[in-house]
């Protein structure tokens, strides 16, 4: 249910009472004439955006605290996670900052900048959940014009291609162990925030493996996977195709194959070419019927350690831990904030800085007059 004017303008009386202030003083403070606050606290006019804007940050609050519909007195994300009991701190903390970019989202769009309609609107093709995944795959990637041509290789490309693409959100976060990925879809928004925990791989296959999910329409608010490998359900099933076809489209694999045969070499390369676990190469070969399960099982045999090596892939040792904003969400935040429709606090609050300090980094420089230098200051020649 949307805000209604009486129910903003309570939040505001009781965050006024809560701040120890006068309506005279918050007035004088935001720049608001008192007898317009007035008004609009009994709520006979509706405030502006800037108006809210300014006296959340005046009064230290979250925007998102005076704007949440009133339908959710917390939102669809927290309830979520206090339906999961027994969760891990990793479930615990995802969550909570999924609901913080829920409301982010929100408050961007009642002011007037919401998000972008996504891209990834492809039918699920007939069959079994694994050939659902498969096929869905392949249609996004024709709709993307991507054909089988590969994906970016570090993953904060591969992140910034999706972002570009889809109109999908992606954010790296470094949860506790016990968590790889979740996905939130609510009207023309979608996120997929991936932990930065396991290694590079993971987060790779978790990314896309999430992406299924959005592009499968599975998600409505928010759904949780502490462990993509480990559920056996149709729309797990389904996702985890989806995630083998997107990264790694069977024609190059099986060229691969056929071309060079099974050794150190030519798994390397794939590797280093398509950045999934020997596991998953191994397991999407054998799928896909470009190996036999005994050529399975050597690949599998292989030294973890001697392809990365081989590879040259030291940056995914490096991609543990990583944070990473999702860029959608901050570029709508920034152009709200220079066009005076939310105040500097939920950007600070998105990017997770100091106030004062992202502040004072946006300001305009001030103007000093040069100085002059005193006659000691001379240097004598």
């Amino acid at each position: 249910m949307a805000l209604s004017v009486e129910i903003l303008a309570q939040r505001v009386r009781e965050s006024i009472a809560a701040a120890n202030l006068t309506q005279q003083e918050l007035a004088e403070a935001v720049g608001i004439s008192p007898s317009g606050l007035s008004r609009a606290l009994a709520g006979k006019r509706n405030f502006k955006s800037l108006e809210i804007a300014l006296i959340a940050d005046h009064l230290g609050i979250p925007v998102e605290d005076l704007l949440e519909p009133e339908a959710t007195g917390a939102s669809e994300a927290k309830i979520a996670a206090r339906a999961q009991e027994g969760a891990s701190p990793a479930i615990r903390g995802a969550v909570e900052r999924a609901d913080l970019l829920l409301r982010h989202d929100r408050l961007l769009t009642d002011v007037g900048m919401p998000a972008e309609q996504s891209f990834m609107d492809v039918a699920i093709p007939e069959g079994a959940p694994h050939e659902q995944g498969e096929g869905l795959a392949r249609a996004l990637r024709e709709r993307m014009g991507l054909g089988v041509a590969d994906l970016p290789s570090e993953l904060n490309e591969l992140a910034a291609f999706l972002e570009e693409n889809l109109a999908v959100n992606v954010a790296f976060e470094a949860f506790p162990v016990g968590l790889d990925g979740l996905c939130v879809s609510r009207d023309a928004f979608r996120l997929v925030l991936v932990s930065s925990q396991g290694a590079a791989t993971r987060q790779r296959y978790t990314l896309a493996h999430e992406l299924g999910h959005l592009v499968a329409g599975d998600s409505q608010d928010i759904k949780v996977d502490e462990n993509v490998w480990g559920v056996r359900s149709a729309t797990e099933t389904r996702a985890n195709a989806f995630a083998a076809g997107f990264l790694m489209p069977a024609e190059p694999l099986r060229q691969v194959i056929e071309d060079d045969g099974i050794s150190d070499a030519s798994i390397a390369s794939l590797l280093g070419r398509y950045r999934v676990s020997l596991d998953a190469l191994a397991f999407r070969l054998h799928n896909i019927g470009a190996v036999n399960a005994e050529g399975r099982d050597k690949i599998r045999a292989m030294s973890s350690s001697a392809i990365y090596l081989r590879s040259g892939r030291a940056s995914d040792l490096q991609a543990r831990n990583e944070r990473r904003r999702p860029l959608p969400l901050v570029r709508r935040s920034i152009k709200a904030y220079v066009k005076g429709r939310i105040g500097v606090r939920p950007l600070a609050d998105l990017l997770e800085v100091d106030a004062k300090e992202l502040l004072k980094e946006l300001s305009p420089p001030s103007k000093v007059a040069p100085s002059v230098p005193s006659e000691e200051m001379v240097p004598v020649l």
